[in-house]
């Protein structure tokens, strides 16, 4: 290291660009399929094709070039920029390379600013390749999906892609001393910080009541993991914020990298990580998130009390700090180091004590209803997903005092409620507030679905929730409907309305049943005993979709009366029902190839059955059973695809059924 230079030097960069050349072919190969040849092909079959399915009407909100093949360029982009550093980096991992290259008279920043040109243009020829053959091709095109301009715009984005993935690829090969564990540890640091965030919110939710973790969950998975991100640009391109932020993490890493690898020793190339601390960070953090993983899976997964729960932890960690230190180490005849797997417990076991203290506080916190602006409340299981709404509009949320008040006294009986996990009967809530000071506030609850009925029931009865959430409210008040669309189990077929003056009589008579209704909002039965389904096609990205029930007299009457009444699924529009005794299990076996296989019917059944004809007995029976659930009695009834059933007990059912099997 006798020289001064500290910048591109041209021998060292051609030696440095022979051993990466191919890596620049093979990702030319690979644009060049992706891209032109393949636009080429399609062409060729679209000219000899009589059905022309172009794409000239393309309106994404992404560049049509990057869309063409999305799934396969962001392979290419986050494969190709990893190999590429660590060849150029594959000196630090051997000795002889390592001394050679540290006995040339250049400085060690001379060396690493070679490698970030070398890989720098080796990344950016085969995309003005790519982007000249695609522009050669353009003016051949029967479907010029594309203009010029795109073709800047895609070259433009992807460099800013794979050069990210490059840079860091570089930053994480200062500290390695191995290849291939280099190549991991790059995508492992994009991915298991957000992912050990997540885990920790998700353990987090056993010790704290009411954690908002949709809400985490979705920001963390799109924003906090770099490939997350990448799946999300055709719903959402990147911001300018966007842009600066990763750049500025791209010259962080550039800077650090020159700091680390001036401080790395020349002998380290015998060690899996070079530098102690960073050993005891690649250490501790992937046995956190393994022991997350573990806690999530034995209470997730495996339904688990809380004790699981605990031995998931001590089994996921004791596995991962095994592990990582034979690796560590390599070894495979590992002197177990005891101490270090103790302090770590400890540590872990003292972090839990300031999470019961704030849990508390967090539990329990309700805003004032006088400091709240507006507030949001929602359940992922409704027929309508709120929190996928068009860009440049704001989610349905209530601003009216009473209703707010309401979900404050809702949000305190919440706190209160203890749910039933193994009923399998249960709901999501979520709530976000916006307080007067601009702040937020979001919970997260799972209750027992009658629970979630009975307490949100003066809510959902109110016109201000009605008109702020309800799909028929809301079909209603904008003017991009199309077409109504009705589904029911009784018909194969949906039935289209698209007349205007017939859509407004409809929504016309939902109205008036919503009068002295409730909204079903929050509060849905998914009951396929439900007398139909009603999809409002909208000009959106989304639809609205809305229950029928036979308590909606105003809707069923207008149905009736314009001829789409015997396509609702209501018990006096059946006429018979087979019931069955049931006896053990090869009867619910049987059961279930009838309903779920179709391949047998109530007629097969080796068990007494009996034939029900009677409307008003038919009701009663819909009225007590339940919707695809086992009982002492199996009532089947003929949908359009087969055969649906209800569970009806002994102690529920009535005399003209229990007497017939006496």
């Amino acid at each position: 290291m006798r020289s001064g230079i500290l910048l591109w030097n041209k021998g060292l960069f051609r030696q440095q660009l022979r051993a990466v050349t191919w890596i620049g072919v093979f990702l030319s190969l690979a644009l060049v399929i992706m891209l032109p040849l393949s636009m080429f092909i399609r062409e060729m079959t679209l000219r000899n094709d009589q059905f022309f399915g172009g794409y000239a009407n393309y309106d994404g909100i992404l560049n049509p070039l990057f869309e063409f093949s999305i799934p396969f360029q962001l392979m290419a982009f986050c494969s190709f920029p990893v190999l590429i550093g660590i060849i150029l980096l594959n000196f630090m991992t051997n000795k002889s390379a390592t001394d050679f290259f540290h006995s040339l008279p250049f400085k060690r920043g001379t060396i690493l600013t070679n490698v970030y040109i070398t890989g720098a243009i080796t990344l950016f020829v085969p995309l003005v390749i790519t982007g000249i053959l695609t522009a050669v091709l353009y003016p051949f095109l029967t479907d010029q999906f594309y203009t010029i301009p795109d073709i800047f715009k895609w070259i433009g984005l992807s460099y800013l892609i794979m050069l990210f993935m490059f840079i860091l690829t570089v930053a994480v090969g200062v500290f390695v001393g191995n290849a291939l564990l280099h190549g991991a540890l790059t995508y492992t640091v994009i991915i298991v910080p957000a992912l050990i965030i997540l885990l920790a919110l998700t353990n987090l939710q056993y010790y704290v009541q009411g954690l908002a973790l949709t809400t985490y969950t979705e920001m963390l998975l799109t924003n906090g993991i770099f490939f997350g991100r990448l799946i999300e640009l055709t719903q959402t391109p990147f911001s300018l914020l966007e842009y600066l932020v990763y750049t500025l993490i791209a010259a962080a890493l550039i800077a650090f990298s020159y700091f680390a690898y001036a401080k790395r020793p020349s002998e380290a190339t015998d060690q899996t990580i070079v530098f102690p601390f960073f050993r005891y960070v690649f250490l501790y953090s992937l046995t956190l998130f393994v022991m997350l993983i573990s806690g999530f899976y034995f209470t997730e997964i495996q339904q688990g009390s809380f004790i699981w729960t605990i031995v998931g932890y001590m089994l996921g960690a004791f596995i991962a700090y095994t592990i990582l230190q034979m690796i560590l180490q390599k070894t495979l005849r590992l002197t177990w180091p005891w101490k270090g797997f103790v302090v770590y417990a400890v540590v872990v076991t003292l972090l839990i004590i300031p999470v019961n203290l704030v849990a508390g506080f967090y539990e329990n916190k309700v805003p004032d209803a006088g400091a709240v602006e507006s507030v949001e409340i929602t359940s992922p299981n409704s027929r309508n997903n709120f929190s996928y709404y068009e860009e440049g509009t704001e989610t349905p949320s209530l601003t009216n005092p009473e209703a707010i008040e309401m979900v404050t006294a809702i949000h305190d009986q919440l706190i209160d409620h203890t749910y039933n996990r193994l009923a399998g009967n249960w709901s999501t809530v979520s709530i976000n507030y916006t307080l007067e000071d601009g702040s937020t506030l979001s919970r997260e609850y799972d209750v027992d679905y009658d629970f979630l009925k009975e307490v949100t029931l003066e809510l959902r009865s109110t016109q201000t929730f009605k008109e702020a959430y309800d799909p028929v409210y809301l079909a209603s008040a904008s003017d991009q409907l199309n077409y109504i669309m009705l589904y029911s189990n009784q018909n194969g077929e949906p039935i289209r309305i698209a007349d205007e003056e017939e859509m407004q009589e409809l929504i016309a008579a939902m109205k008036d049943d919503l009068e002295v209704l409730p909204s079903e909002e929050l509060a849905l039965d998914w009951s396929p005993q439900s007398a139909g389904e009603v999809q409002f096609s909208m000009n959106l990205p989304y639809d609205y979709h809305a229950g029928i029930t036979k308590n909606h007299e105003n809707t069923i009457e207008w149905m009736n009366e314009n001829g789409y009444g015997d396509a609702l699924f209501l018990p006096e529009n059946i006429e018979e029902v087979t019931v069955a005794k049931s006896e053990g299990n090869e009867f619910f076996r049987e059961v279930d190839t009838i309903v779920y296989e179709n391949r047998l019917s109530p007629d097969d059944l080796n068990v007494p059955t009996i034939t029900i004809t009677d409307q008003e007995q038919i009701e009663e029976l819909f009225d007590l059973g339940d919707s695809n659930s086992y009982g002492d009695y199996t009532i089947f009834y003929r949908v359009n695809d087969g055969y649906s059933f209800l569970g009806l007990n002994e102690s529920e059912a009535p005399e003209f059924i229990t007497s017939q099997f006496d």
